[in-house]
């Protein structure tokens, strides 16, 4: 299993990454602030869940590969990215330990309506739906797909260019989609 995820600039461009299910931060387990860094941030997204096998296949098609959807928070260690960025070193272990991909709960997903937010000590920080995503869910399912081939249980994030800076020790963080609560875990 692999989570290939979606990266924005500040022009909303995209980029992908993958990175290894070691990542995964399940079950609303609380999230652990590295010791390698000082300040953390992060990305709310969208997450979705390949049900079915394949590699080269166009947007058109893309909806047959996932069948669930959830939401995720994908953690970023800013200092250790900006220290790597200077050095002019490739900085994607900054968003790739342990723990630093959280997941919901995923479900049944045969399109259409994606709203979802991002709370943060209850207040809400970020509000969104698929349709605002630089690129939509089927064009970079396909994309990925021309890079990697797409294997059952594989997770999309689907990013976001939202960045939300400047986590605590103690922040609560939730996260819902269409109305209903699917994260809700503390920074420790």
């Amino acid at each position: 299993m692999k989570l290939l995820c979606a990266e924005y600039n500040s022009s909303e461009e995209m980029a992908l990454s993958v990175v290894g299910d070691n990542a995964l931060l399940r079950n609303n387990n609380d999230f652990y602030f590295p010791a390698f860094t000082q300040e953390v941030s992060c990305v709310p997204q969208l997450v979705l869940k390949a049900c079915k096998l394949g590699k080269g296949f166009t947007g058109r098609f893309a909806s047959r590969y996932y069948n669930e959807i959830g939401v995720g928070i994908r953690f970023y260690a800013d200092t250790l990215e900006q220290t790597l960025k200077t050095r002019g070193l490739p900085c994607g272990v900054a968003s790739s330990f342990d723990e630093s991909a959280a997941l919901s709960v995923m479900e049944s997903y045969t399109g259409g309506n994606a709203d979802y937010y991002l709370k943060v000590n209850r207040n809400i920080v970020f509000e969104g739906n698929a349709c605002d995503l630089p690129v939509n869910m089927e064009q970079f399912v396909s994309q990925a797909s021309g890079y990697y081939m797409i294997k059952i249980g594989d997770f999309f994030y689907c990013g976001n260019p939202f960045r939300y800076k400047g986590l605590k020790i103690g922040d609560r963080l939730q996260m819902g989609l269409n109305g209903k609560c699917l994260l809700d875990f503390y920074v420790r």
